[in-house]
């Protein structure tokens, strides 16, 4: 693996002895942090692992923009058992953001080919032939282009909170407010509701105004459904061991999430969307999703699973979990998945 490894507080340093109980013990275990020179630019990840025998799981984070690894040592631990568990901050987010400013900025088929030579990377760093792929949210929809691109590469595809159309998304999470919303009697909110999705549909970028105007309709809407970001509080994450000071600032500037990914979010509000491609797999999927999830709603990820085709395939769902079932029911998700992966 070429590539730097991350030191300081601000890049991400990986010093044993601060671990913790979250510290890889094991003798031929994994744990580290490094810029990997993908793209033109050098691009960041975390690893973890119990062994480096275990096939090795490549994690893609939401948002876009939302970077998971930097806590995802409190949620994780069943996976790191069964594999090597990458994390990647991508091109416009977290640690790889603060590396180069300047970089290029994000779009989907750039993000696309950052992710190829990621995977090939990782393919010759741990002598695979194919790895493990896991999506969440905007994720999700990533990861689903590339596995339907290259299956080749890729042992099977993992979607969590699955995401197959940014607006479809708005529109059916707010119709299901609006509705709960008119049993409570509260009709000038349902109308409310109802104007500002009219608003959001009309975006084609999200500038300051437009976040603005999102923001404001989805605090609306989460008043009516359940709870979406459920778990421990994410106040315990600021102890995370992994946790940079890079990391603290990206959380801290939702203004430069949404700016350092503006090209992206154009492209999500222009229509893209995993019903523009023909959903035949390639590889096993194994889709997980929270029953409580409005913000990448179930029903949408049902639908979208029933037509897809794959090798072999399964659809696991956890009835008392929202958007983040991975840190709302973190042994329960861990035990499904991996018990279905057991089983292709």
């Amino acid at each position: 693996m070429r590539g730097g490894a991350a030191g300081g507080r601000g890049g991400g340093s990986m010093r044993p002895g601060r671990f913790g109980r979250y510290a890889i013990r094991t003798a031929d275990g994994v744990q580290e942090a490094a810029y990997l020179p993908i793209g033109g630019i050098e691009q960041y990840i975390r690893v973890r692992g119990r062994s480096r025998a275990n096939p090795v799981l490549l994690v893609l984070h939401g948002g876009p923009g939302s970077t998971l690894g930097a806590t995802a040592c409190r949620w994780q631990g069943a996976l790191e058992a069964a594999f090597t568990v990458v994390h990647w901050d991508q091109r416009g987010s977290g640690n790889t953001y603060y590396r180069d400013p300047a970089a290029p900025p994000p779009t989907v088929e750039r993000l696309l080919s950052d992710l190829d030579e990621l995977v090939d990377a990782l393919r010759a760093r741990y002598g695979r032939d194919r790895l493990f792929l896991l999506g969440h949210s905007w994720g999700s929809l990533l990861g689903g282009l590339y596995a339907l691109r290259r299956p080749e590469k890729l042992s099977a595809w993992l979607p969590v909170s699955q995401m197959v159309d940014f607006k479809r998304s708005e529109q059916v999470s707010a119709a299901e407010a609006i509705r709960r919303a008119r049993e409570a009697g509260r009709e000038k909110e349902a109308e409310r509701l109802a104007q500002e999705l009219e608003q959001v549909l009309a975006l084609r970028r999200l500038d300051r105004a437009g976040a603005e105007a999102l923001l404001r309709f989805r605090r609306r809407k989460e008043r009516y459904l359940p709870p979406q970001y459920g778990g421990p509080s994410p106040l315990g994450g600021l102890a995370a061991p992994e946790l940079t000071g890079n990391d603290l600032r990206w959380k801290l500037r939702f203004d430069r999430m949404l700016a350092a990914n503006a090209a992206l979010y154009e492209e999500l509000l222009g229509g893209l969307s995993l019903d523009g491609c023909p959903p035949r797999y390639g590889v096993p999927v194994i889709l997980t999703a929270g029953e409580r999830d409005w913000t990448t709603p179930y029903p949408l990820a049902a639908a979208y699973y029933d037509t897809l085709s794959a090798p072999c395939k399964a659809f696991l769902s956890l009835p008392n979990a929202g958007h983040l079932p991975f840190r709302e029911r973190p042994e329960e998700w861990s035990h499904i998945l991996l018990d279905a992966l057991a089983q292709i």
